[in-house]
């Protein structure tokens, strides 16, 4: 009966297999640099707008409380020359002295005239949005708190959403840092296998395999997140 020699193990065997993994490896590897760079490009361009619409804002602010002060003290003027051309009125009627009586209607003469100036000069009094729709009423003040700060409101929400766009596209970029760290192991995993007997090449491969997965996974999850 011949004895059977037993057949010497291939050297090469799963050498094809390692490289077709290697390939798919630097190919994912490619695609994730991709987004990376994508990720890093959109938070960069969400911080720039987050910064701009700070400074926008910040320029709006500062331009409405000076034309809030602007505003106020046109108003409390015309409040002021208004109340005292009343009193010097009320007070030339009670006057029994020619004199005093000509001086107090005179002096409310001239306070109503810097009243009626001051109202020229007045958004309360120029802007339909805020006019008295009574007579002898009070402007709408309640309008004009409303519209104060709404441009530099708008810009601290778009603001915000930038901020919010940026780090939420800097986290993802630091997730796509994570997964090409876990490809380079597994890049370093197959072609420290192609060095290695077939059995520990096959281990090397499996495990490689496994991370090349693990990465992947985590990529698409990044991806839809």
């Amino acid at each position: 009966m011949t004895e059977l020699t037993p057949q010497p193990l291939n050297p090469d065997r799963y050498k094809t297999l390692v490289v077709i993994l290697t390939v798919i490896t630097t190919v994912i590897t490619a695609v994730v640099a991709g987004l990376n760079a994508d990720a890093s490009i959109r938070a960069s361009l969400s911080n720039r707008d987050s910064q701009q619409y700070a400074i926008l804002a910040e320029g709006e602010l500062q331009r409405v409380s000076l034309q809030s002060a602007y505003d106020m003290n046109i108003f409390t003027g015309y409040l002021l020359d208004a109340q005292t051309s009343t009193i010097m009125s009320l007070t030339a009627n009670q006057e029994t002295n020619a004199q005093v009586v000509a001086d107090s209607e005179l002096q409310s003469i001239l306070a109503q005239a810097r009243a009626d100036a001051a109202q020229k000069f007045s958004i309360f009094f120029t802007d339909p949005r805020y006019v008295t729709k009574t007579q002898g009423g009070l402007p709408n003040m309640q309008a004009y708190l409303n519209n104060f700060a709404a441009t530099a409101k708008d810009l601290v929400i778009k603001q915000n959403a930038a901020a919010d766009n940026y780090n939420r596209w800097n986290r993802k970029g630091d997730s796509y840092t994570s997964v090409l760290a876990i490809l380079a192991i597994s890049l370093f995993l197959f072609g420290l296998a192609q060095a290695l007997s077939p059995r520990l090449r096959l281990i090397f491969a499996f495990f490689g395999l496994s991370a090349l997965v693990a990465a992947g996974l985590s990529a698409v999850l990044i991806v839809v997140g």
